[in-house]
């Protein structure tokens, strides 16, 4: 009699969101585990007690993220064999190459190359794996403003300790308004001058004094106008 009354149970679940508990910790090879196989993460990923976050979609795909909001650095299909190794070729490449000649091509738009580079070296430090996406906002920015006001916003982020290509473009953007307000004020100063200004040559001028008779001879038609004049 109680058999017609139980419920079905559900035999697969699928995890189609991240669930912050399921994470595995990155090997030294930059590699995960996951049901007895081996899944690569980008080269220079590894950290000692380094673990990182993984979703299993319904796609059987295997998402790996090194936060749980953050964004993905490796994706693979989930291989359903034992004792595999699982790579992504990208992963294998050393990213790290090339970021030198990069910040040299940033720093050649500062008039101080040199302390252009050291400003660029402290932010590859501080963000080595998004090293490239802060260069390219640093260039972006610096090609669109002018010599001085990048070579400003450079000074100006190394005396106050900022390294981060967000903060750079806050900083040169403040520049920027700052400038373009001095511009307008000056413009409003030179038409205010131009509207009251007066020739000094004018000021020394006097209106010639004439007696009241002769403009009384002028008006009852005076024929020898030269006397009056």
């Amino acid at each position: 009699m109680e058999k017609q009354h139980l419920k079905p149970v559900i035999k697969e679940i699928t995890t189609t969101s991240i669930n912050s508990s399921i994470t595995r910790t990155v090997r030294k090879d930059n590699t995960i585990v996951y049901q007895s196989n081996r899944y690569s993460v980008p080269l220079g990923t590894y950290q000692k007690d380094k673990d990182v976050y993984i979703e299993i979609t319904a796609e059987n795909c295997l998402v790996i993220r090194e936060q749980t909001d953050g964004p993905v650095i490796a994706n693979h299909i989930i291989s359903f064999e034992r004792g595999k190794l699982i790579q992504d070729r990208q992963h294998t490449r050393d990213r790290t190459k090339g970021i030198a000649a990069y910040i040299s091509t940033v720093s050649s738009y500062f008039t101080d190359e040199e302390r252009a580079k050291a400003f660029l070296e402290e932010i590859h430090h501080r963000y080595p794996r998004y090293v490239r996406d802060q260069l390219g906002i640093v260039l972006k920015m610096s090609k669109a403003s002018d010599q001085r006001t990048r070579d400003e916003a450079l000074c100006e982020c190394i005396k106050r300790g900022i390294y981060s290509a967000s903060e750079y473009s806050d900083v040169l953007a403040f520049i920027q308004r700052q400038q373009q307000q001095k511009e307008e004020f000056k413009r409003a100063e030179e038409e205010i001058k131009a509207l009251h200004g007066i020739e000094p040559s004018l000021l020394d001028t006097q209106p010639e004094n004439r007696e009241l008779a002769q403009y009384l001879d002028v008006l009852k038609g005076a024929t020898k106008y030269d006397t009056v004049t």
